[in-house]
């Protein structure tokens, strides 16, 4: 993790945020469904199957499935899921299914304790992005992502799965060693978020189990679950009748099938299989009924919900197209309340509908709303009267030829690039397939059936299908609220019944608006090109002194990503702090001259364009990814921002309506007040990182943004950075029109020296404490040491393997001996803009009273890291996987994009990458030995304690 977050993420903070967050904590939609009886799904559908997919089943019922795919080259992915999660456990087994995943790192028949990540580090995979595990509801899964596919890597990769299929010893001690680990684990993710999905679920299903089955279960039982209820569950449960085994990559199918049957041949099935759990039932019959959660630190989210018994359906054609109508009204209610949410005036945040089912007991139809906590009774009736209006009135045409755009263009593009989708993505699609007992596809007969069923697509049909989910059942209606409420579900009952006296009307048919811009003037002229042939890129100028920077790729079909970065950004003048911080948020909410935030929705329906910004270091940025069909459209879209924005109030007010709860949100945790607060104290209070407060927030007007950003909008050099499948004729095209049409920029701009004057804070004997307002057992020791800038890239580089090395360390002391931490945080900041200023970081997420013993543990560590102590094998495993992740990065857009950007600006970005890898491969211990003795001294640190304030 980062300390660097808030001030990037608020810069350029999407006002998605928060339903994007809410999302992710809601269970994904696993329905197997039981009939008729089948192996694999496509036995039984008239859908057809991805042929590029080898599907098989052992003797033993273990079912697997292989596929070939060369993206990116020379690299694959394994993946072991089993149908059961912690639905399956037993009341004294509440959080043992995600026990048992720790205890797979943990010893095994013929892996010793301690011994299978340093073996994956060896073969070039890192403990966390490319070796992993998972737990939920209904599923258990295991992940590697082998950076290479010579024979030996791939049997260690096969062997490790099967020992964690059944081999796994889990011994008493070190069982008890874990425990430590995983009240870690759940104490950082006990969030006012985490409480209030469980409460929730604990409303949505009151006669099911799911409400007391999170997978990280209960302390009491973490705590004291003897080995004896792991084993029952392991052996129960790891089954080869549950089991699927998925390889996608670089590999010859043949061989892999082979080496499967070899490896998971012998594996036994027990006997006498224990089912499925009973998870419960649903009634249709349940009343209107209302629930209340209260925490101080939590959203005000209200949710309606209209839950019935789950019917199971196979998977088909038309089953889909059914649930694609549904899909689309779902999208057009989302789109209202876009609409009403983008003035920044509505009492919502944020809101959108959506149908799931779930757990195999019950199908749902939801609507989730974030509301400003002092209006929640008129979000309320918003959301009531919004619902009652779609499923009385419907949708109008203009509503769904919007939502048919947009998802013709989503499919198309998904055919487009199906060539180049990743080993893991394919991977990870293949099993998830199989657990939702739903047909893997092509992309592309996803789009021919989309095609095909347009005839039938229609405004009735799409009413129907909403209405068919609405009605029939009673409403659910539960809020959250920082608020503590007298009566509260009296409350909430009585403003959802006084909204519904209140009459709706229908929508009205909205007409067909073009995008206002695409002429900019005279097109520009090409003055200046170099082909930098050993990094395959061009780099050509236009007459107005606009750069670019080109490199042509096959990494991703028909994807295009740009930048266009103007102006010094942070180092810019303003007339008061914070105003950059807002300016990142504000600026393309507050919409074009000509068209609204909310209307570039409409007039932009089917595109497949972007207007992210951002205020960085040293420049102001857009960033998009576009397709070679829309890459005109996205330059005349980013041009437009340039020279016609829109400086709308309504920009400002849905940041100032957001504001409030993001601060709700990090203060609720140690880890959120390191983001809000820490980040600008560790530049010694330097007023352009960090929070800003309300005071600050509410002095800031539209004009003060403005100032800040207009005289680099207006004349600032532009430079332009394009990574794609796209050619360079077609480009000169479309850039030519658009920013070459420009007006003359600016030669140069200034270099701002003054602003470039961050300080490392002075070293204090005693950490500096601060405190969040989340449980009484979170707390976070953090030790920051100064370094140096990013002048010397070999440096750099050495910094970055140190940091892997006492990464290394620092989870073998902290995780796995002392079992403080789910995880230590470390990271390395070397500065391109401010001269002089970095640092090297360790934190840790702890209980209270280990906070001393933390930070005795890492002096100690980083003690013998300057006294040397450190061997050739952690070099390996810590250099090995760099070296992997960079060969990897050669082949990704995103990479060559973040090494390109700004490379004008910056001419010596390009050597930088020609000695990447030499450089990684060239340092020495003693190099490292060198940097640990010069800067990794008690003295000169910088700690800071964050702890409860309910402690103070």
């Amino acid at each position: 993790m980062s300390a660097d977050f808030v001030s990037g993420a608020l810069k350029r903070l999407p006002l998605v945020f928060i339903a994007a967050v809410l999302a992710a904590c809601q269970p994904a939609s696993e329905t197997p469904q039981p009939e008729p009886d089948h192996t694999w799904v496509h036995e039984v559908s008239d859908l057809p199957a991805d042929p590029a997919i080898r599907y098989g089943q052992l003797d033993n019922g273990m079912r697997y499935a292989i596929r070939e795919n060369d993206t990116p080259p020379n690299v694959a992915s394994v993946r072991l899921v089993f149908n059961a999660g912690s639905l399956a456990e037993a009341d004294d087994q509440r959080g043992l299914a995600h026990f048992i995943e720790h205890m797979a790192f943990n010893g095994s028949t013929e892996v010793p304790e301690g011994e299978m990540v340093p073996l994956l580090e060896r073969h070039g995979l890192q403990f966390g992005p490319d070796t992993n595990a998972f737990t939920g509801y209904e599923t258990v899964g295991y992940q590697l992502d082998i950076p290479e596919v010579d024979e030996e890597t791939v049997d260690t990769a096969l062997f490790l799965m099967r020992q964690t299929a059944s081999e796994l010893l889990m011994e008493s001690e070190a069982i008890d060693r874990e425990r430590g680990v995983i009240l870690s684990e759940e104490r950082y993710r006990n969030t006012p978020i985490r409480r209030w999905n469980n409460a929730l679920w604990r409303f949505r299903l009151p006669e099911t189990s799911v409400p007391d089955r999170d997978a990280i279960g209960t302390v009491e039982v973490i705590e004291t679950a003897p080995r004896e209820r792991l084993v029952d569950y392991y052996e129960n449960y790891y089954t080869p009748e549950r089991a699927m085994l998925v390889v996608v990559g670089d590999i010859d199918p043949d061989v892999i099938e082979a080496k499967i049957a070899d490896e998971f041949g012998g594996w036994e099935q027990p006997e006498d299989p224990r089912g499925d759990p009973d998870v419960g039932t649903v009634s249709e019959e349940r009343p209107l009924s209302v629930g209340y959660f209260h925490d101080p630190e939590i959203y005000t989210i209200f949710t309606v919900d209209a839950v019935r018994p789950h019917e199971p359906e196979l998977d088909t054609v038309q089953s889909r197209f059914e649930n694609n109508l549904a899909n689309l009204g779902d999208a057009i209610l989302s789109r209202r309340f876009a609409t009403l949410t983008s003035s920044g005036t509505s009492p919502l945040i944020q809101a959108s509908a959506n149908h799931a089912s779930d757990f195999e007991v019950a199908d749902r139809a939801t609507v989730l709303a974030i509301m400003r906590p002092d209006q929640w009774q008129e979000g309320v009736a918003v959301v009531e009267q919004e619902l009652r209006r779609a499923i009385e009135h419907g949708f109008t045409e203009a509503e769904l030829a919007e939502q048919i755009a947009n998802l013709r263009t989503s499919l198309r593009d998904a055919a487009d690039q199906a060539g180049t989708r990743t080993s893991a993505g394919l991977a990870d699609q293949t099993w998830s397939r199989w657990r939702q007992d739903r047909v893997l596809t092509t992309p592309a007969s996803m789009l021919e059936r989309f095609e095909a069923s347009l005839d039938d697509v229609t405004v009735e049909a799409v009413n129907a299908a909403f209405r068919e989910q609405w009605t029939g059942v009673e409403p659910l209606l539960f809020l959250a609220s920082p608020l503590q409420m007298e009566n509260p579900e009296t409350a909430i009952r009585e403003a959802w019944t006084q909204s519904r006296q209140t009459p709706v009307e229908a929508p009205e048919e909205a007409g067909v608006q073009d995008f206002a811009y695409g002429d900019f003037g005279p097109a520009g002229e090409v003055v200046f090109r170099e082909a930098v042939e050993d990094l395959g890129l061009v780099r050509f100028r236009f007459d107005n002194g606009v750069a670019v920077t080109f490199k042509p790729t096959d990494f991703e079909d028909g994807s295009i990503r740009v930048r266009v970065d103007f102006g010094r950004g942070e180092l810019e003048p303003r007339e008061m702090d914070a105003v950059d911080i807002l300016a990142g948020s504000v600026f393309t909410a507050a919409g074009l001259g000509e068209h609204s935030e909310d209307e570039l929705g409409r007039v932009l329906a089917g595109r497949n364009v972007g207007y992210g910004f951002g205020v960085g270091d040293d420049s102001f940025s857009f960033s998009a990814a576009t397709t070679p069909s829309d890459l005109r459209i996205q330059f005349d879209l980013i041009t437009a921002y340039l020279t016609d924005p829109g400086w709308r109030q309504e920009g400002l007010e849905q940041f100032r309506a957001v504001i409030p709860e993001i601060r709700r949100n990090l203060y609720s945790s140690p880890s959120g007040v390191l983001q809000a607060e820490v980040t600008r104290m560790i530049r010694s209070g330097d007023p352009r990182y960090g929070l800003p407060d309300p005071e600050q927030v509410a002095a800031i007007d539209m004009e003060a943004i403005r100032g800040f950003l207009s005289p680099a909008l207006e004349e600032a050099p532009v430079e332009v950075t394009v990574v794609g499948d796209i050619g360079e004729d077609a480009l000169v095209e479309a850039l030519a029109a658009t920013l070459g049409a420009l007006p003359d920029r600016a030669e140069s701009w200034p270099d701002y020296a003054e602003a470039r004057t961050i300080r490392f804070p002075d070293p204090v004997e005693e950490p500096v404490v601060l405190r969040h307002n989340g449980t009484e057992n979170q707390a976070m020791a953090n030790v920051y040491w100064p370094t140096f800038d990013d002048s010397d890239p070999q440096r750099t580089r050495a910094l970055s393997l140190l940091r892997a090395v006492f990464d290394l360390k620092l989870t073998e002391r902290l995780r796995e001996e002392e079992g403080f931490t789910y995880s230590a945080f470390n990271n390395t900041n070397t500065s391109d803009v401010y001269p002089d200023y970095g640092y090297l970081y360790v934190g840790a997420d702890v209980r209270v009273e280990n906070v001393d013993a933390t930070y005795d543990a890492i002096a100690e560590l980083a003690a013998d890291l300057a006294d040397g102590e450190i061997s050739e094998d952690e070099v390996l495993r810590a250099r090995r996987p760099l070296l992997e992740q960079i060969e990897d990065a050669f082949e990704n857009n995103g990479a060559w994009m973040s090494w390109l950007a700004q490379s004008w600006a910056h001419p010596g970005r390009l050597d930088r990458i020609r000695a990447l890898s030499e450089d990684y491969e060239s340092i020495s211990r003693d190099d490292l030995v060198a940097l640990a003795e010069e800067y990794l001294q008690p003295e000169n640190s910088w700690r800071v304690t964050i702890l409860p304030r309910d402690g103070e």
